[in-house]
């Protein structure tokens, strides 16, 4: 077979394809979707492709008929498998060990970078984040991560000088959040290249601008360098089962969560991002378990934001994953084109985003924290939220507002004592 991806499937799989295409003669398209099926069973630990073919349903037939009607009754299978939640009771990854890295300090041209939102209209609520990317690489095995996709595996590369040019930036007016998890976990290193010095220093210089450390990591050691408040700690959660099966080498909920609490008792600004959710079998048990700790370990004015946000998958990642003979099930999904990347469908968004926010006291949801969707379908907010924002700017403003105000309302704090 010719597609690229055919040379990728385990040898045993090669042969029974090969055998396949030489009884039923399958036409280009026809092969790329069974290698495609392939590497996706593959992934899942749900081969091989045998099991999900019949032959004696076809036998009465010939010529295109009856390959057109083989892999016809393929693919019904195969969205039966995707439309359901997702099933990890029996799935058992192989254990992903720590990789080993080298470090290489490098110039960069821009270090200024913005939310990957398209930029082609207002197919997402964009709230215009803008990103700074010092150092590009994760040591964390998350395998939806789209990072794994267009960096070296195994080199860290760190911005040099950054002190210096974080000390000769000059931001425009309308950069009031700097995001700096777009190309590494923001704690994963710590400070262990400067870089957490050198972005306190543009922190200072700017006391109205939000810096977001995002993590998965329970790292809290860099709480004892008395960062400004306007430096954030922010932590992604999610279910246990998706933090053991997907999220390899990361820190287990409780662990962010009391990493969370000794930030919030060292006087620290806080957020989550229930980000990604994922659609699997005991997805409302544990994510409504998942939204009580939060709400009964920290007060709604603790926390600067909460968001929402689940899988999305460019081309390029989905490619990684298939040849890369990746062991995950993030992929059993019912693969959906939306903004040019690949999620969910709107109902499937509809039903988890309005159960997680409805797992919320009302309490929460007086003005803090601020909740969003991340990069999410215009269309979702009413009927998660009960309101929406006529475009991108007005989100943006209202995003802007409430991150000041909390700001505020914990400088005001301080100063009492």
């Amino acid at each position: 077979m010719e597609h690229p991806l055919f040379a990728h499937l385990p040898l045993s799989e090669q042969h029974y394809l090969t055998d396949l295409d030489s009884r039923y003669h399958f036409s280009y398209q026809q092969q790329r979707q069974l290698v495609e099926s392939c590497a996706d069973l593959a992934m899942w630990k749900l081969g091989p492709l045998k099991r999900w073919m019949d032959e004696d349903g076809c036998s009465h037939m010939a010529g295109k008929h009856r390959s057109q009607a083989l892999l016809a009754d393929h693919l019904r299978r195969m969205e039966a498998e995707r439309v359901k939640p997702t099933s990890y009771s029996d799935f058992f990854p192989s254990e992903r060990l720590a990789d080993t890295y080298q470090s290489l300090f490098v110039s960069s041209s821009t270090l200024m970078g913005r939310c990957p939102c398209p930029v082609d209209g207002e197919k997402t609520r964009c709230c215009n984040l803008k990103t700074l990317d010092a150092v590009q690489q994760c040591a964390f095995g998350c395998s939806y991560c789209s990072i794994q996709s267009f960096y070296n595996s195994h080199e860290i590369k760190v911005v040099q000088n950054l002190k210096q040019r974080l000390g000769e930036l000059v931001l425009d007016q309308d950069c009031w959040h700097i995001g700096t998890g777009q190309s590494s976990d923001s704690l994963l290193w710590g400070n262990d290249y400067g870089t957490l010095d050198a972005l306190a220093l543009l922190a200072q210089r700017y006391p109205d601008l939000v810096i977001e450390l995002k993590t998965k990591s329970h790292r809290s050691d860099y709480l004892n360098l008395n960062l400004p408040l306007n430096i954030v700690s922010t932590w992604s959660l999610n279910a246990p089962t998706i933090i053991e099966k997907e999220e390899h080498l990361t820190a287990t909920l409780e662990q962010r969560i009391d990493t969370a609490k000794r930030a919030r008792d060292k006087g620290r600004i806080i957020g989550f991002h229930l980000h990604p959710m994922v659609y699997f079998d005991g997805w409302q048990e544990e994510y409504g378990t998942l939204i009580n700790q939060v709400t009964t370990s920290f007060r709604p004015d603790e926390l600067m934001m909460f968001s929402l946000g689940t899988l999305t998958f460019t081309k390029a990642v989905l490619r990684t994953l298939r040849t890369g003979a990746y062991e995950t099930r993030v992929t059993d999904m019912d693969l959906t084109l939306s903004a040019g990347k690949y999620t969910y469908p709107l109902e499937v968004k509809q039903e988890m985003f309005s159960f997680a926010y409805n797992e919320f006291p009302s309490s929460w949801k007086q003005g803090s924290p601020f909740f969003y969707l991340c990069m999410e379908d215009p269309s979702l907010w009413e009927p998660t939220f009960g309101f929406s924002y006529e475009n991108d700017a007005a989100f943006e403003r209202a995003m802007k507002q409430s991150y000041q105000d909390c700001l505020q309302a914990w400088r005001n704090k301080n100063l009492q004592g």
